[in-house]
């Protein structure tokens, strides 16, 4: 079994790729092990924190002006800012209230490894989907439910409630499992880590992408249209913030127009843990946005590959020591 664990962990990407492929050819699959999503949801969570030592990133906060403003513009700002676009684009009222969950959402547990893969701030990011994570039961109600009145079937406190146990089961998981094991043990055994990761993540794609198949052959302009718009509000929104920060530097033509941080920035931006939220909301809602939270796991896991090239261009000779993996600031 830890052999099979190991293999799986190695070959993460061809695993969730089954999973993909499972979801997609056999819909039924999905009905399955659907009642099982919140459980899902808290073990995904849990085992990106597992890794992540909060205390020692709590600790190492040396910079609280820059991450609180961070915060703001995150996870305040921008799901008004995307609400704005919404309504001026007369958006349907189901993608419109996904669009403001994904821009409402924090930024996904893998955002720190995905930003050291691109050699941007991975502390930072790490810093901002600790503390975001943290923030989404009190930010969420306030946003979905008081300030912007979006239909949702919860009260603000039902909400609120749902989401702290949520996130409180994933993060009392990892605490009791790093305790239990050891940080020693879980550095010497990250390959076992990442295979339970991905079997987990296998079976999540199994559930989310259930019956996307089946939608795609009766109604596929809805699929495109849905599609569109997970790709706007990951993608896009990722690029506007970089081209954005590339202009505000004002230097073209020498090799840098970027740094590791506003390019980290940008990627937490875009890249947001929305199927949290699939463990908090109403069933009737939850069945009602499955097909954007299908569709918008396709950016995410094509983002590695995508933005790598973009990064290589644009960071040019800016690269600094942070992208290395420094201690959080």
């Amino acid at each position: 079994m830890i052999s099979f664990l190991k293999f799986a962990g190695r070959h993460a990407r061809l695993v969730l790729a089954l999973g993909v492929m499972l979801g997609l050819i056999l819909p039924g699959l999905g009905e399955y092990v659907g009642p099982a999503l919140q459980v899902l949801v808290v073990l995904l969570l849990a085992t990106a924190m597992i890794r992540v030592d909060l205390l020692g990133v709590l600790s190492h906060l040396r910079k609280p002006a820059k991450i609180g403003s961070l915060l703001l513009m995150l996870m305040l700002a921008m799901p008004l800012g995307v609400h704005a676009i919404a309504t001026l684009l007369g958006l349907d009222p189901v993608l419109h209230l996904a669009v403001v969950l994904v821009a409402c959402a924090p930024p996904l547990a893998s955002a720190p490894s995905m930003a050291a893969l691109l050699k941007l701030d991975d502390a930072l990011v790490l810093n901002i989907m600790v503390l975001g994570t943290l923030m989404v039961p009190f930010t969420v109600p306030l946003i979905i439910l008081n300030i912007l009145d979006l239909p949702l079937d919860l009260d603000a406190l039902s909400l609120l409630g749902r989401l702290v146990a949520t996130i409180g089961a994933a993060i009392l998981t990892a605490i009791v499992v790093r305790k239990f094991i050891g940080n020693d043990r879980l550095r010497r055994h990250h390959d076992l880590m990442d295979g339970i990761s991905a079997l987990i993540m296998l079976v999540f794609a199994i559930v989310i992408m259930n019956g996307i198949g089946l939608t795609g052959m009766t109604d596929g302009p809805k699929v495109r249209q849905t599609l569109l718009v997970a790709l706007s509000a990951n993608w896009g929104i990722h690029l506007i913030l970089l081209t954005l920060f590339i202009l505000a530097s004002g230097v073209f033509g020498r090799g840098y127009v970027a740094s590791p941080e506003k390019g980290a920035i940008a990627l937490m931006a875009g890249n947001r843990n929305a199927a949290l939220f699939m463990a908090a909301l109403p069933a009737e809602t939850l069945s009602s946005l499955l097909l954007f939270m299908a569709l918008a796991q396709l950016p995410i896991y094509l983002t590695p590959l995508v933005a790598a090239p973009l990064y290589r261009a644009v960071l040019g000779k800016q690269r600094s020591d942070t992208s290395q993996g420094h201690s959080p600031s």
